[in-house]
């Protein structure tokens, strides 16, 4: 009988030990698992052909193939002998080949049963005697979850989802752990029968944690490893029903003290749950002002670009601008309220004598009698500014587009957010060629976006050769980015929980602001009031809006060029800024601060209340204090430092 050679064994075994410390170490990851039994399985297959063939069994291809391949599977469950072909046993390095193949089945028969079943009782164990809180809790699995799951550092994390109502009228194994939930009525209520807890580790890898379900356990034992630190995050699609889940798993005294984060998209749903939830710890995120944030954080897209900054007859930056500023929102719902805060916010410049630029923003959508009493009550000021102004005409009226052509030759920013995706691409497409031959300059001066969740290949080929057409970027589609953060999302009673991903800019800033002034800015606060929390959220929101608005600097001080010379890594000579232009600055950023509390509803008041939403500086800069005034020439020097 022909042997191999006992380095050749030597080498398989080695093998087959790297092989079981891979499993090992992709234990987390059942695809590397389901990857390596299919890679045995053909390894397998191939083999017993051989060996078959050799034997002597000439039957056929697809006879030899079916008996290889059934001899193969045997291998991963074995049960008595497998290798049944003695003459293919004096073929050289067969017999070696053959068992290292069949011992690497086994290991991976092994590694996915424990995967399975040791694990999820592994995990039902150490859930059931477990004493220690959860920091973090993620009520459905979504990718905006998990990204900002991953921005979490050293703090206990666990992913639950609530069974459907299909799901509660199957018998599962959960019914029987129904014990660890101290219920044992039937009409107890069904959203409290059990949950599966899909992810409860420190370290939150790079995988989808609806690969590890591992167990499930009933609400009033999840209820027992949470407390009032614990933040709950509903992001994902069924939010309506994830927030009844918890709102019935938490007391009223729960709902005041613990921080909920929930993303509603439904303008009346979102209405409806903010009355009954007022005043408790439950915060209100919309996708529609994630994406907003696409805009704010991108100079390609700012407002500013459309500025004309104001120079000396030396060419040195004064830190003004000239002209105007004239928008349009088309679509009022929750994205174009979020673009009219935007621009409403950013448009904050100062002129050469100190006024501010003269900005109109002209709000339209057919069903803005509905829409705009929610919003002037939550932004009174807001909408009593003098720079917004509202109508009513569908986007199909010979009146809008009276009113449109009357507009185009002096409307610089137009954002188009109707309810169907491809009737805001038709529109933006129709003004753009509306523009090209009747306005006065052209396409010169001229932005328009458009909101898109999603932007099918034949409609990105058209917005790209109308661009091209333009020589530049004229219309812009943006969507959801998930890896954009709102503050409400971010915010925790522990520094490490803040997501460093999402406020990094904002913890630079801070740092040079220090650097400038000598002063410090909380971004956080550890007191257990939802009143205090509420206020360290609004500071972080605040220096989070300056983050954004570094984006624009360079483009105010030296025009458009500026963004590509940024992007180039040129930076902003700063230098070239005297204390006039700084001071003309600082004035901007008063008068963006200001446009920016009275968007989120504050009115002035001498005492700064972030529960009553009063702020003594909404107000002219020359009414403010010396320590005001100071305040935003140090914040625009760090802004500027950055650059």
């Amino acid at each position: 009988m022909a042997s191999s050679s006992l380095v050749f064994q030597l080498i398989l075994a080695a093998l087959l030990v790297a092989y079981a410390i891979f499993l090992f170490k992709s234990r987390l990851q059942p695809k590397y698992v389901r990857r390596s039994a299919l890679a045995i399985l053909a390894a397998g297959v191939a083999l017993n052909m051989y060996g078959l063939y050799i034997q002597g069994f000439y039957e056929g291809f697809l006879t030899i193939f079916g008996r290889a391949l059934v001899l193969s599977i045997k291998m991963f469950v074995y049960t008595g002998e497998v290798f049944e072909m003695s003459v293919a046993q004096n073929s050289p390095y067969f017999l070696d080949l053959y068992y290292f193949v069949f011992y690497a089945a086994i290991l991976t028969s092994v590694s996915a049963i424990i995967m399975l079943f040791g694990k999820r009782a592994m995990t039902m164990f150490t859930l059931f005697f477990r004493r220690s809180k959860f920091n973090h809790v993620f009520i459905g699995v979504s990718s905006r979850a998990q990204v900002i799951a991953r921005g979490i550092k050293g703090e206990d994390i666990a992913f639950i989802e609530f069974p459907s109502d299909e799901d509660n009228e199957q018998f599962s194994v959960s019914g029987l752990l129904k014990g660890f939930t101290n219920e044992s009525s039937k009409e107890s209520v069904a959203y409290r029968h059990h949950l599966a807890v899909l992810r409860a580790k420190r370290r939150f890898g790079a995988y989808d944690p609806t690969d590890n379900i591992f167990a499930t356990i009933g609400l009033e034992r999840l209820k027992r490893l949470t407390d009032s630190k614990t933040a709950f995050y509903i992001l994902s699609e069924n939010t309506e029903r994830n927030l009844n889940e918890l709102m019935a798993l938490l007391s009223d005294k729960d709902l005041m003290k613990n921080t909920i984060h929930v993303c509603l998209s439904r303008e009346g749903v979102a209405r409806y749950y903010k009355t009954i939830l007022k005043h408790t710890g439950v915060h209100f995120i919309y996708p529609s002002s994630m994406a907003v944030v696409e805009l704010m954080k991108n100079p390609a897209y700012h407002p500013a670009q459309l500025m004309k900054p104001v120079h000396t007859p030396e060419g040195l930056p004064t830190g003004t601008v000239d002209g105007a500023f004239n928008a349009m929102v088309i679509g009022f719902g929750e994205t174009g309220q979020a673009v009219a805060k935007f621009l409403y916010e950013f448009t904050a410049a100062v002129r050469p004598d100190g006024s501010p630029l003269p900005v109109r923003i002209m709000v339209n959508d057919v069903r803005i009698d509905s829409l705009l009493g929610p919003f002037s009550f939550d932004n009174p000021a807001m909408c009593k500014s003098g720079l917004m102004s509202f109508s009513a005409l569908g986007t199909e009226s010979s009146e809008f587009w009276k009113k449109l052509s009357g507009d185009i030759d002096e409307l610089s920013y137009i954002a188009i957010s109707l309810n169907e995706d491809a009737a805001s691409l038709d529109l933006a497409c129709t003004i753009f060629m509306y523009a090209l031959k009747h306005r006065r300059n052209g396409l010169d001066g001229l932005r328009i976006v458009v909101r898109k969740k999603y932007t099918p290949p034949h409609e990105v080929k058209l917005v790209e050769k109308m661009n091209e057409r333009a020589g530049r970027k004229v219309i812009v589609c943006y969507g959801e980015y998930e890896k954009v953060f709102t503050p409400e999302m971010v915010v925790s009673k522990k520094k490490s929980g803040i997501n460093r991903s999402a406020t990094a800019l904002a913890d630079k800033i801070a740092k040079a602001y220090s650097a400038v002034s000598g002063d410090t800015v909380r971004l956080e606060s550890s007191s257990e009031s939802f009143h205090d929390k509420n206020r360290a959220r609004m500071e972080l929101h605040q220096m989070i809006s300056r983050a954004n608005h570094v984006a624009s600097l360079p483009l105010f001080v030296q025009g458009a060029d500026a963004c590509a010379n940024v992007d180039a890594g040129a930076g902003v000579d700063v230098g070239n800024l005297s204390e006039a232009a700084l001071q003309n600055l600082a004035g901007m950023e008063h008068l963006r601060y200001q446009r920016y509390l009275t968007a989120h509803g504050y009115s002035y008041g001498p005492e700064d209340d972030d529960v009553f939403k009063t702020n003594h500086q909404i107000c002219e800069w020359s009414a403010l204090s010396d320590n005001d005034r100071r305040y935003h020439l140090d914040m625009v020097r760090a802004q500027l430092s950055l650059l």
